[in-house]
């Protein structure tokens, strides 16, 4: 009997485990900021998520032979000494790439709403992963000059980081790292306010990969932040100064946690070689609930499909919440607007098939481009 121990937030995890486990298990359960040393006494594996610091401190001593994250990021996990403990570990790169896509879109739609942006302007990217890649396909096919830099691959389409700071619109897409050739803590600090004033700058990633004073003192910057330094006590002026503040909610999309589920699920099975062979499965689109007509409407005034990605995400309604949190009770109201951030889907779990039905005039190649994203 293989012991399990999961946060009670994971979705689905059981369910995913008895889907990928040829052999028995039992799972029991942690409230993600109340989990200590002693949950740990007589258990085989560890799931958590990115609010579970795992160390030496939390796992000295126990038998915990695999750690699953049901995360992109790694921030969170102790690799050294995990690997130094012959502790195998695993995470979900990638899981909820479309999630936050879905965000920096329905982010650039209320830009856009707001005659802040446009798409004759230019969008630069940083970071060329899972996420970056991807949103510059999107933005691509909506005809939006676009430009990406990622000093660790060799592609084509990128182009250095001062074209892509010189753009109108920066958003960023990169993990957060104090070590290597090209750390990313205070990759964006004060030495670029001048290439910053006047822009908008999204970021996504982690707080600290932007310095928060560059925010408060940059002339015109724009700033849109779904991570902060200090979580989940951030700063209150970093948030009120910002265009739109949310509390780490851009990766929390349904098929975003789910995939992050089903990745940790097969790892952990994998690694008591015990995983059942699964055979694979298509995905069934469901049809777009809000209203085509809406994208065909804002794809004519503004050549940006604004109801594609506000209809599931509506950004400035988180924002008031988020910014009406006070400063005594910031820790407390970060969490529960996170747990209790409503369920949405991702743009691309929808056909629109019948889109051109409606108009055949508009951007079809931006509609085509949605079955070609994976």
């Amino acid at each position: 009997m293989i012991k399990i121990i999961s946060d009670s937030q994971i979705p689905n995890i059981e369910q995913k485990l008895t889907e990928f486990f040829a052999d028995e298990f039992s799972i029991e359960y942690f409230v993600h900021d109340e989990l200590t040393s002693n949950h740990l006494r007589d258990v085989d594996a560890l799931l958590v998520r990115s609010t579970a610091q795992v160390d030496k401190e939390l796992c000295d001593h126990s038998p915990i032979k695999f750690v699953g994250s049901a995360t992109a990021g790694i921030n969170h996990l102790d690799i050294k000494y995990l690997d130094t403990q012959n502790i195998s570990w695993s995470h979900a790169p990638g899981c909820n790439a479309f999630s936050v896509i879905h965000y920096v879109m329905a982010a650039l739609g209320e830009l856009v709403q707001e005659g802040l942006f446009s798409v004759r302007q230019s969008v630069g990217i940083i970071g060329y992963g899972n996420i970056g890649k991807r949103l510059y396909q999107l933005l691509s096919a909506l005809n939006i000059e676009v430009y990406a830099c990622d000093p660790l691959l060799k592609d084509t389409h990128l182009v250095t980081m001062e074209k892509v700071l010189a753009c109108d619109l920066i958003t960023i897409h990169v993990p957060y790292s104090k070590e290597g050739a090209y750390p990313t803590s205070d990759l964006l600090n004060q030495s670029h306010s001048s290439f910053l004033k006047d822009k908008i700058l999204i970021n996504t990633s982690r707080g600290g990969i932007v310095c928060e004073n560059l925010v408060t003192e940059s002339n015109g910057l724009i700033y849109v932040a779904d991570v902060w330094v200090d979580e989940p006590i951030p700063s209150i002026t970093t948030i009120q100064n910002a265009f739109i503040s949310t509390p780490h909610i851009a990766g929390y999309s349904i098929e975003g946690k789910i995939n992050g589920t089903s990745v940790i699920a097969s790892e952990c099975a994998k690694a008591f070689n015990c995983l059942k062979e699964i055979g694979s499965t298509n995905n069934q689109l469901m049809n777009w609930p809000h209203g085509l007509e809406n994208i065909v409407r804002d794809m004519h005034a503004h050549g940006f499909p604004l109801a594609m990605f506000k209809s599931e995400l509506d950004l400035c309604a988180i924002s008031n919440s988020f910014k009406d949190i006070s400063n005594h009770n910031l820790a407390d109201g970060f969490k529960d607007l996170r747990v209790n951030h409503s369920p949405r889907h991702d743009f691309n779990a929808y056909s629109y098939q019948d889109v051109v039905d409606l108009d055949e005039s508009i951007n079809l190649d931006f509609f085509n481009s949605l079955r070609s994203l994976k």
